[in-house]
């Protein structure tokens, strides 16, 4: 995928960052992975023959969304609190640095993966796999949002953290409209009747009374598989502090019941499917943005994401 955010560098600039954390190895060669939307990627192959990868956050003049400022330091921070926790197949950081004096971005190393994105194999497996990865993948997922967190927001912003779940996330729902309005981009739902339904909806989210990690896009890609196993869960850049059926396996536009059987719920209250919808209107905003702000080339994505956020802003 194309994207006005991806920071790509030269496999000289790419060499330089390898020997800072691997000399006296040297790098053998790098490819890049295309399948991500927001970060460069890279496979290195170091001159072992063992191979690491390499994420590089966007350049610091790039013009992001709110929400994606710092969010490579809440990658780092996530993947650590989750290998902390344990039963969590996460990649392991192997070295990071923000301090911006190899390439003009963050960036780190981890560890590869055994296997490919469910996204990638999934045309290849029978029902049977795909259902037990989902279930698999719910009960991982359960143990995410076991780990408890400090606060409620955004774990690289301040200014997206506190001690009660509604006014942060009215914060942040007000940053994506905000950069909405900014860059001139269409939400095709009424704005003024999104900020009343959500105060008349302010009790539900009242229910939530502890910040709990999020991981926030279990989607397929993010998922690696092998032999009809997840072997582990990658990008965790948009996580955050906030309430667990903000995962995508509680979306109420998709059928997620294998994720939900292995994650132990499969009814919701009716303040639960409330706050679930708020969450879907909440993420079809933010991608109703990136064509804009990525300079996708084509709107398929905008004209899916704006169709959606109207038919579940109909249901608020």
């Amino acid at each position: 995928m194309k994207s006005l955010t991806k920071n790509t560098l030269s496999k000289e600039t790419i060499a330089k960052m390898v020997e800072k954390f691997f000399a006296p190895l040297q790098m053998k060669g790098c490819r890049e992975l295309t399948e991500g939307f927001f970060n460069a990627a890279y496979e290195i192959c170091l001159q072992n023959n063992k191979k690491a990868i390499l994420k590089i956050a966007p350049a610091k003049e790039t013009r992001i969304m709110t929400y994606e400022k710092n969010i490579m330091f809440s990658e780092i921070e996530a993947m650590k609190l989750a290998s902390r926790h344990g039963g969590i197949p996460v990649p392991a950081i192997i070295g990071s640095d923000a301090g911006c004096t190899i390439c003009s971005s963050p960036y780190f190393f981890m560890e590869k993966l055994e296997g490919q994105s469910l996204n990638a194999v999934k045309a290849t497996l029978t029902s049977g796999q795909i259902r037990n990865i989902y279930i698999e993948t719910g009960e991982i997922n359960k143990k995410i949002n076991e780990i408890r967190c400090p606060v409620f927001g955004y774990p690289g912003q301040p200014d997206f953290q506190g001690n009660a779940w509604y006014p942060v996330f009215r914060r942040m729902l007000e940053a994506g409209v905000n950069d909405a309005r900014q860059a001139g981009i269409d939400l095709k739902i009424p704005i003024d009747r999104l900020w009343l339904y959500l105060e008349r909806d302010r009790a539900v989210f009242d229910e939530v009374t502890e910040p709990r990690l999020v991981h926030w896009d279990c989607w397929d890609g993010n998922i690696f598989v092998r032999s009809g196993k997840v072997t582990g869960i990658i990008d965790w850049e948009r996580s955050l502090w906030g309430d667990p059926l903000m995962e995508v396996g509680f979306r109420t536009y998709s059928d997620n019941t294998h994720f939900q059987k292995g994650y132990g719920i499969l009814t919701l209250t009716e303040g639960q499917k409330r706050r679930a919808l708020w969450y879907d209107i909440y993420l079809l905003l933010l991608v109703s943005l990136e064509y804009e702000y990525r300079h996708y080339e084509t709107t398929d994505l905008y004209d899916w994401s704006t169709q959606l956020l109207k038919e579940q802003f109909q249901k608020l």
